[in-house]
């Protein structure tokens, strides 16, 4: 690995830096050498806390510490960054986009505007960095299997979050073309605790079906015996991003991140349900039948049902390019059982965790 005493790397604009990603993503390319905007809102209430949490992950402290700096940013308002502090931006040879508005039940317009227009425009603004090489940014897995249908009818079939993140996909990958900007688009699927910790500040996602086993609200598993919901361990997305800028081959290419190997859903249920101590269901309910249960029925917001589907994902070329990077070992689940207990430690978020809400609430990390 590339000694962090090597200062003369680029500076690395990560947006959405304080959500579960980010926070694992600043260390990992801080051990790397780079210098690191970390953007997220409210910085100057949240810096102490936050730099105590990167510096618990790096290898070197005291010789990185002056390597990070927190700045102001907001989705509502992407342009702001670079209007009100230039001089940091000059520098900037990549931007990892993070950002998002990411909770169910979300306002179909406010999410829109945070997730597909806000993102063009931080392509927009970008696009004017004297030294940029690189925009990369994080979708989500079910981006292979998208819909044909038009905004409205996706945003009626998936919900706000899903459909949003769908749409600005493709609109990204369409403005970094026409803009000459080099890009990278990563894919990962739920994400879960650190592989070695199992740690995690995220309670939203498959979190909530092992919150719903351990309080014994799942009376049924949703779909069926071949339902695929994959995992990957937040610190295996991390070090994936942290290392991209090295390879030319990633240029204008888009990798899944995930386990292929991750259990069926129904025998996942079952690993969570022996760490937690409890019965996990065994019969199934089919999708078909929970599409026209009332809400109230559900184990779930309705935005979730998409997520239960037999769909496979060719992750080849993201398995090459981790063996090359040194980090194939961090792709398998070798800690669900911790992340499971980290979990649990934290009452599932209930102390309330900054920048992830669960609810209707509008939440930008």
């Amino acid at each position: 690995m590339t000694s962090p005493t090597h200062i003369h790397k680029p500076t690395i604009l990560v947006t959405g830096a304080n959500g579960l990603i980010g926070r694992w993503l600043v260390p990992a390319l801080l051990n790397q050498g780079y210098r690191v905007l970390a953007a997220m809102r409210q910085p100057e209430q949240r810096e102490q806390a936050y730099r105590a949490f990167v510096e618990r992950r790096l290898e070197h402290p005291n010789q990185t510490r002056q390597q990070l700096q927190l700045v102001a940013f907001s989705l509502q308002e992407p342009e702001r960054l670079f209007k009100d502090q230039p001089e940091l931006c000059l520098p900037i040879q990549a931007v990892f986009h993070l950002a998002a508005a990411f909770a169910w039940d979300l306002k179909q317009a406010d999410t829109h505007q945070v997730n597909v227009d806000a993102s063009l425009q931080l392509l927009e603004q970008i696009a004017h960095l004297p030294q940029l090489k690189r925009f990369i940014w994080i979708g989500g897995y079910r981006v292979a299997g998208k819909p044909d249908l038009d905004d409205a009818a996706l945003y009626k079939k998936l919900g706000a979050y899903e459909a949003s993140k769908l749409i600005a996909y493709e609109r990204m990958k369409e403005q970094a073309s026409e803009l000459g900007i080099p890009w990278t688009a990563l894919n990962p699927s739920s994400v879960i605790g650190d592989s070695i910790s199992g740690d995690t500040t995220q309670f939203i996602g498959i979190a909530e079906i092992v919150q719903q086993l351990q309080h014994k609200k799942l009376a049924m598993i949703p779909g069926n015996r071949d339902t695929f919901v994959p995992l990957v361990h937040v610190d295996f997305v991390a070090e994936f991003c942290a290392r991209l800028l090295e390879y030319d081959e990633s240029i204008n290419q888009e990798y899944w991140l995930l386990d292929d190997t991750t259990p069926n859903l129904d025998a996942l249920l079952q690993r969570f349900a022996q760490q937690l101590g409890v019965k996990a269901p065994r019969s199934h309910i089919p999708v078909w039948i929970l599409e026209r249960l009332p809400s109230f029925l559900l184990p779930g917001s309705r935005e979730t049902l998409s997520f239960l589907s037999t769909d496979r994902y060719d992750i080849s070329n993201t398995k090459a390019l981790a063996q090359r990077m040194g980090i194939a070992h961090l792709l398998p689940l070798n800690n669900v059982e911790g992340w499971v207990d980290s979990l649990v430690s934290q009452g599932f978020g209930a102390a309330g965790i900054a920048g992830v809400h669960l609810g209707s609430q509008l939440s930008v990390k």
